[in-house]
């Protein structure tokens, strides 16, 4: 049985499912169903929620064995699962704020962040009024570092100016940000990647572990890969290390 498991930290999380469980590590599956954040100022702070059950339990492994888990890319733009994407397809709502005022409190945010650290970004953005969402693009030097590893940083900011511009609003609005097509450079980057690590370690058979990655990237590598003849994917580590690993699978 699936159970949720709610804590300050996604370490304590699991531990917590561990032990409510009794199993070990190595006979935990889980989901991280959020991220925590301890918020901008006390603002936004929420835990970490993960959905797991044991690998014991066999109904739960047939059931998550054949979920449908297609990556489809949604109306707002964003890589997703195509689960993910039928639940928010019912819950889409028009653009009802004002963009230019949910601008404005972007940048009354972003501006002296910039000038914090000395750059000097430009933004504009588009009102993608049919699916609640405002598109801010980034645009100016050391991008690279705006954007950070793995967009870690971009992601960030745009977790925060989502906090801001909502804060005391009835009507939310959805505010994605991106940098130089950024995102879609990393969607490929990623297909390129995991198919070259599939078709080394068909040819060697032998397991590749790549670099520890996000839940959303670890899960679209799973994504790419479940196909794969003679491939396998799984996750290993904890937090941060938190990483896939691609293995050679007999038939």
């Amino acid at each position: 049985m699936r159970k949720n498991y709610e804590a300050n930290t996604l370490d304590e999380a699991i531990n917590n499912a561990m032990i409510d469980l009794s199993i070990t590590s190595d006979k935990l599956v889980y989901n991280v169903l959020q991220n925590g954040s301890a918020g901008f100022l006390g603002i936004g702070s929420k835990p970490f929620i993960i959905e797991a059950y044991s690998k014991d339990d066999k109904e739960e492994v047939y059931k998550d064995s054949n979920k449908n888990n297609k990556l489809v890319k949604n109306e707002k733009g964003e890589y997703e699962f195509n689960a993910t994407k039928k639940r928010e397809n019912n819950a889409i709502r028009k653009l009802t704020r004002n963009p230019e005022e949910v601008m404005g409190r972007a940048k009354e945010f972003l501006d002296p962040i910039f000038k914090t650290f000395d750059m000097n970004i430009t933004m504009d953005y588009e009102a993608q009024v049919d699916i609640n969402t405002i598109v801010i693009n980034l645009k100016g030097e050391k991008m690279g570092v705006l954007i950070g590893k793995h967009g870690q940083t971009l992601d960030a900011l745009q977790h925060l100016t989502n906090i801001i511009v909502n804060t005391g609003e009835t009507d939310k609005v959805h505010i994605r940000m991106d940098s130089e097509k950024y995102r879609d450079k990393r969607m490929e980057t990623l297909e390129n990647l995991a198919k070259s690590v599939a078709s080394n370690v068909r040819r060697t058979k032998r397991d590749y572990a790549l670099e520890p990655m996000s839940s959303y990237e670890r899960r679209i590598i799973h994504s790419i890969l479940q196909k794969e003849k003679n491939i396998e994917t799984v996750s290993e580590g904890m937090d941060r290390k938190r990483h896939v690993v691609v293995k050679y699978k007999r038939y």
